[in-house]
């Protein structure tokens, strides 16, 4: 996290947000892995003389539903580590990222 020091981050959360974001690239990695074994499915489907309809749209609601699970992890790391900061390191942060870079 890069204002860690800035925001007063204890050990414990440091250590809390870490395995967030340890469990969270763990999930990102089977979701990605998942998504593209379905695209190469749809891949193969699609390549057929004759495609079956049905079939190809199931397998975009599959599709569909890992970029669903993609996007609710993504938010729910935002959660879980804003969960961990107090109010105050909470409004800390937000002025620090919405602070001009400093040269």
């Amino acid at each position: 996290m890069q204002h860690r020091q800035e925001i007063g981050l204890t050990d414990e959360q440091n250590i809390a947000i870490r395995q967030v974001l340890r469990n969270a690239s763990s999930r990102f990695n089977e979701l990605q892995w998942q998504m593209e074994d379905e695209m190469e499915t749809m891949n193969k489907m699609t390549k057929a003389s004759a495609v079956d309809e049905q079939k190809v749209m199931a397998e975009l609601d599959k599709i569909l539903n890992i970029e669903r699970e993609v996007k609710r992890t993504q938010l729910l790391v935002s959660v879980r580590i804003k969960n961990k900061l107090t109010a105050e390191q909470q409004t800390k942060l937000q002025e620090l990222r919405h602070k001009p870079p400093q040269r």
